[in-house]
């Protein structure tokens, strides 16, 4: 698809791509999906029911989504701003739950904090289009979106190093935070260009071409693949406990080998460049499906799932980095159009935590698990990009 076009483009430095990962590393693996790494000791400190813990992830997960329909509206012109946000509520939110002493406050931080991770998507997403060449744009969004693995291997750490001094390890991921967009905003180029330079960028409106016609595909994808991926987000730990009895210390060192494989995928940034997005998105998504249908077969074996912790890591992260340069396919803007497609992907969490966890009361752990699989595989072979796209 033809692009709109873009503004001068100026190399940046190591600091912005070192700053973007950062600052995904804080908004994703950290301030969001920390919660679930400490939710054992927030239980103990503030009496959360597991009603009550369900129900403000699932509240992080709307706000998610409203944080992101904003930087599709505002990303595309306003990156710079999506970024104060990002970091802003992030850190403020984080902040907050280490200061809170009731669960109301305690609550309404956790869900400030979850917010940054919407924001933060887009707006860099477009910040990389502006101070990247054309070449590169490809490598750099997946080493960026790598990000994730980066904090969910951080926040497993705190959450084992601190223990019961959880407080002080989120009022070091709100210093994380704050430091990561610094980082970004100082480094960017673009804030130096002249108001000619930025003008097709700043008209203020959604890419017109963004088209239910060009988007029903990837949006149906991102959220069969959000469904399926949900059962080793939201019940993996749950799993390698009270299916396969293993200690809680364990889990967690899973899930910073999860965190590892994330991480990894800064590594296959450069085969997502030069393969097509069809080829990548198959390879991808199966292997989150093969890591999940892992995870039920010996939930008893540490080594087991640990390698496939890390596998479904590596392949989640690598496979958000797939959607993202599917977006920049599919719209004139890869801001809004990954605003668009991460939207749905959290969508389609929300509803396979849910299902996922119907199917476990029903039949038990592994026939939910392997279903989830299956979703995955189809997501995968039944809705990957068409065409020759690179």
């Amino acid at each position: 698809m033809k692009r709109t076009l873009q503004p001068r483009t100026r190399q940046a430095g190591p600091l912005f791509a070192v700053g973007a990962v950062a600052l995904i590393a804080a908004t994703y693996g950290l301030a969001r999906l920390g919660y679930g790494l400490f939710l054992p000791a927030f239980s103990t400190a503030f009496t959360l029911s597991p009603t009550v813990g369900g129900l403000l992830a699932s509240g992080t997960s709307v706000l998610y989504c409203a944080a992101a329909l904003a930087g599709f509206r505002y990303a595309p012109s306003r990156p710079r701003l999506m970024t104060l946000l990002a970091g802003t509520t992030a850190a403020l939110g984080s902040a907050g739950i280490a200061a809170a002493q009731s669960t109301l406050l305690f609550s309404g931080a956790v869900l400030v904090a979850g917010v940054g991770a919407g924001f933060a998507s887009p707006a860099l997403v477009e910040l990389v289009q502006r101070n990247t060449a054309d070449e590169d744009q490809k490598k750099l969004q997946s080493v960026v979106n790598s990000g994730t693995g980066f904090g969910v291997v951080t926040a497993g750490i705190l959450a084992l190093g601190f223990g019961t001094s959880w407080r002080l390890a989120w009022v070091l991921i709100a210093v994380i935070t704050l430091a990561a967009m610094i980082g970004v905003l100082r480094a960017d180029t673009s804030k130096d260009l002249s108001a000619s330079d930025r003008s097709s960028n700043d008209a203020g409106q959604p890419p017109r071409a963004l088209t239910a016609r060009t988007l029903r595909r990837p949006v149906t994808a991102a959220f069969i693949f959000g469904t399926g991926s949900a059962a080793v987000w939201v019940h993996g730990r749950t799993l390698l406990e009270n299916q396969g009895g293993l200690p809680s210390a364990v889990t967690a060192g899973a899930w910073i080998a999860l965190g590892l494989g994330g991480a990894a995928a800064v590594l296959a940034a450069p085969w997502l460049a030069r393969h097509r997005t069809r080829t990548t998105w198959r390879v991808t998504v199966l292997a989150v499906a093969a890591a999940t249908g892992a995870f039920a077969a010996a939930p008893h074996l540490a080594a087991l799932s640990f390698t496939a912790s890390a596998l479904f890591g590596l392949a989640y992260t690598s496979a958000t980095s797939v959607l993202i340069i599917w977006a920049g396919r599919v719209s004139t803007s890869s801001a809004a159009g990954t605003s668009v497609l991460f939207t749905s992907l959290v969508l389609g969490q929300s509803a396979g935590s849910a299902l996922t966890g119907a199917l476990i009361d029903a039949g038990g752990f592994g026939p939910a698990f392997l279903s989830a699989a299956v979703v995955c595989a189809v997501g995968a072979l039944g809705f990957a990009p068409r065409g020759e796209q690179r």
